[in-house]
């Protein structure tokens, strides 16, 4: 051994020996803060883990959405006329998706989907004798639906198989139109088309704006009362990673999909306050092959 390094740890060894209580007072401050350290990054993580459970388990990592309907504005009859013209932005109909079939086929192949499911979302009413209030239609089919949102997970009380006429609500309607399960109660679209069901299920996601908009009813039974027949509004899209979600929309994006949105973007404003004060965006490059 060199004999410097054998001197410098004979040194290092006889202050500590001496210095017997500022060594363990070293020891314990270096443990202490390693300690602390690891209980804080233990509990950020336990913090994301929570939110990013709460977020999806009823909002979809990926949707795919039909595109807007844009205004254009008209053409001249002639090259050398001109026209003074104001385009305004076009009201959006309620519009299926191109070929969902087709899509929902070739998006479940793709490497990190876990669960593609088409739905059928509109605006409708609720009435209950002299009660009414305005809820979101949910059009599922279960089985694919469960694959992506965790609503089987959700229900309290019931079950989520809905037929033709069945429906699944949520806490805060139940409370609000007094109803339990078997219990009955209209339907109607703001189209004009209504109907009677029986409620099936009810369910909690501890978020009480879901739990008093959302009603879930067949897919076929939505597409009839929104006048969409065989048609989905959106495809919603589980992956593996949740933070891999805008990778994966940008891969779908350059393929020719003209509206894909993510659980990042619609909360964009939330998760740049939390990565800004407690941790960084996880880095995600992997490219996605479609």
């Amino acid at each position: 051994m060199n004999p410097t390094k054998l001197f410098e740890i004979v040194v290092a060894l006889r202050f500590m020996r001496e210095g017997l209580m500022q060594t363990l007072l070293i020891i314990f401050g270096v443990a202490l803060g390693a300690g602390v350290i690891i209980f804080m990054s233990a509990l950020l993580a336990g913090l994301q883990s929570n939110i990013i459970r709460r977020t999806l388990n009823h909002q979809a990592p990926i949707q795919i959405l039909a595109p807007d309907e844009a205004a254009r504005a008209l053409r001249g009859a002639t090259a050398t006329a001109a026209f003074a013209s104001e385009v305004e932005p076009r009201a959006q109909r309620l519009r299926s998706l191109d070929q969902w079939q087709k899509l929902r086929d070739e998006v479940a192949v793709l490497p990190d989907v876990i669960g593609v499911t088409p739905v059928v979302a509109g605006p409708g009413f609720a009435r209950r004798g002299d009660a009414t209030k305005a809820v979101s239609i949910v059009g599922i089919e279960p089985s694919s639906y469960a694959d992506v949102i965790a609503l089987k997970d959700r229900i309290v009380a019931g079950r989520i198989d809905v037929g033709p006429i069945e429906i699944v609500v949520g806490t805060e309607l139940a409370k609000d139109l007094g109803i339990a399960i078997g219990d009955k109660f209209s339907l109607t679209a703001t189209g004009g088309a209504a109907a009677t069901f029986t409620v099936i299920g009810i369910f909690d996601f501890g978020n009480k704006g879901i739990n008093e908009r959302n009603v879930y009813v067949a897919l076929r039974t939505a597409q009839n009362l929104l006048d969409l027949a065989g048609g989905a509004t959106s495809l919603d899209i589980k992956v593996r990673d949740p933070f891999a979600a805008d990778v994966l929309a940008q891969a779908l994006r350059d393929r020719g999909v003209e509206r894909v949105e993510t659980w990042i973007g619609t909360n964009a404003q939330f998760f740049n306050a939390m990565y800004a004060d407690f941790w960084p965006p996880p880095e995600r490059t992997q490219a996605v092959s479609v």
